[in-house]
């Protein structure tokens, strides 16, 4: 595990600061101000991370942030969240930042951007707004270096880089305007068949993940002969098919918290269940994350009395479409039943980090059921590879979607942005499952052809029994 006592990390932040970084416009590049007296002489300067492009340029008063894209260096546009936290290294010419809040995970730093110190910023970087002045095919150039540079999946994914620049560069250069552009970008990106990868550009919007249910769920909306928007559909489907638990639960057993994210019951007084559909968004009055995983905390707490009764437990993330790793770290505590590495993050540019968690509790005994689904995804992934390592624990259901990687948004000229996957992330035996998904130990189909409504509690009766 990688840890680091707090006397080797310095806040550059009071408590609270730059939950909302305050920007002012400095020579038209937007600076984040902080109070010059949490600036430590030791960082102000300029400091590059070779691994994701990033240049961030510190004043005794503030800093700014800039992305390095091929030959291009481009301002953020409010990509980065806000700094709370930095340790420079021995030597003074490295240091490692961290973009979230220490205070989560006091003893779990496995996301820092490594940084080595450089003499100045390059002469040309520029604003957003700048970079109006590039042609579609600058504009083209600069998304295949990106993704040539930070893209980590290329073979994972089974998709030749260099083959897709000789087959979408002419087409870019024979381009006539940015929706053009746009189209040909999409094409170029969609055999990734990756959800974290995105690309924007004004009111348009790509994803280039393309999972089967969703295919089929389209194909159901077309023979549904139904008034209702694909959208509306989809939305309809998940929701019945969330609700259909009631079915299955001891009637009067079924409680929800943390603003609808967690459910929980018994099947047949001896079973408990545990759904957690989503790893974000656990309080709607909460200041900040801190105070939500507090609400999360406590709903834990008071689904794990109501479930004390259990001879064992399913939990079930099969409708979970993923949220942020801390949330994913705080559910996992509660079904530990001793310390254990958990996860890998193989962060580019710097040391792997090894995540080991402790249980919340007196620890967890109980067999439990792992439920997922290709809708499994991202943090709710890497909340199925931590299970996993729980040797209490049997993987059940579906494979998942495969999209695990953090996300690493740039900015673009003429106004595109990307997101990249860019990190892997690996189970505690060192195994990546980016683009093929966590094959479960027992396969039990909960979306089978036909049976899109039913199959899904059905299946939960199956493993109950």
């Amino acid at each position: 595990m990688f840890m680091t006592s707090k006397s080797a990390i310095v806040a550059i932040t009071l408590l609270g600061c730059l939950s909302v970084p305050s920007h002012a416009s400095v020579d038209g590049i937007g600076w984040r101000s902080l109070d010059s007296a949490q600036i430590a002489p030791e960082l102000v300067g300029v400091w590059q991370s070779e691994a994701t492009g990033h240049l961030i340029a510190f004043t005794d008063t503030g800093y700014a942030v800039f992305h390095k894209v091929g030959e291009l260096c481009l301002a953020d546009t409010g990509q980065l969240p806000a700094l709370q936290l930095f340790q420079v290294l021995p030597g003074q010419t490295r240091a490692e930042l961290f973009f979230y809040d220490y205070r989560l995970h006091p003893d779990l730093l496995q996301n820092p951007l490594s940084v080595v110190r450089v003499d100045a910023l390059p002469p040309h970087c520029m604003t957003a707004d700048a970079t109006a002045e590039h042609t579609l095919a600058e504009t083209f150039d600069a998304v295949w270096k990106l993704f040539d540079r930070h893209y980590a999946f290329f073979e994972e994914r089974t998709v030749d880089w260099s083959q897709a620049r000789q087959v979408y560069q002419p087409r870019a250069e024979q381009a006539e305007s940015a929706d053009a552009l746009f189209d040909i970008l999409v094409e170029m990106l969609r055999p990734l068949n990756d959800g974290h990868v995105n690309l924007s550009w004004g009111e348009r919007s790509f994803n280039a993940g393309r999972p089967r249910l969703r295919q089929q769920l389209t194909e159901a909306w077309r023979d549904a002969d139904t008034e209702l928007s694909e959208g509306a559909f989809v939305g309809q489907w998940s929701r019945q098919v969330r609700q259909s638990i009631g079915r299955v639960l001891d009637e009067g057993s079924h409680r929800i918290g943390a603003d609808g994210a967690v459910e929980w019951g018994l099947i047949n007084q001896r079973v408990g269940y545990l759904r957690v559909n989503r790893f974000a968004r656990f309080d709607a009055h909460a200041p900040n994350r801190a105070a939500e995983l507090e609400t999360l905390r406590q709903t834990l707490v008071e689904a794990s009395l109501d479930l004390s009764s259990a001879e064992r437990l399913i939990v079930d993330v099969a409708h979970n479409g993923g949220g942020h790793d801390a949330a994913a770290m705080t559910v996992v505590e509660y079904f530990l039943d001793q310390p254990r590495e958990v996860l890998i993050y193989a962060v580019p540019g710097t040391e792997a980090r090894h995540v080991r968690l402790a249980p919340s509790g007196q620890g967890e005994t109980r067999d439990i059921t792992l439920l997922t689904s290709e809708v499994t995804a991202s943090a709710a992934e890497a909340f199925v590879l931590m299970m996993r390592a729980l040797p209490h624990v049997t993987h059940a259901g579906e494979r998942t979607r495969g999209g695990i990687s953090s996300l690493l948004p740039k900015p673009l000229p003429l106004g595109f942005q990307v997101t990249v996957s860019y990190q892997p992330v690996l189970d505690a035996e060192g195994r990546l499952f980016e683009g093929s998904g966590i094959p479960p130990e027992q396969t039990l189909i909960l979306f089978p052809e036909g049976e899109l409504f039913d199959g899904y509690a059905a299946g939960l009766e199956q493993l109950a029994q």
